[in-house]
């Protein structure tokens, strides 16, 4: 499914309605600190290299994880 899917980045709003979480909830999952924290979840991705520059993640990731939340049910 997800190897014919070309390089791609894709920002907050396109991982919220791709995966129809909440902001909290995709930010909560990557936060080791959080009592939601899912390692398998996609880290996102620094574009910039500013400390609170612009972030991203990988479409083909999200796409993945979410296929292996439907392998692991």
């Amino acid at each position: 499914m997800t190897q014919n899917i070309p390089l791609q980045f894709i920002r907050l709003p396109e991982v919220i309605k791709i995966t129809g979480l909440s902001r909290s909830s995709i930010y909560a999952k990557v936060n080791p600190n959080s009592a939601y924290f899912d390692s398998s979840f996609p880290k996102p991705i620094k574009l910039t290299s500013a400390n609170k520059g612009a972030t991203a993640w990988s479409l083909q990731e999200i796409l993945s994880w979410m296929k292996s939340r439907l392998d692991d049910r």
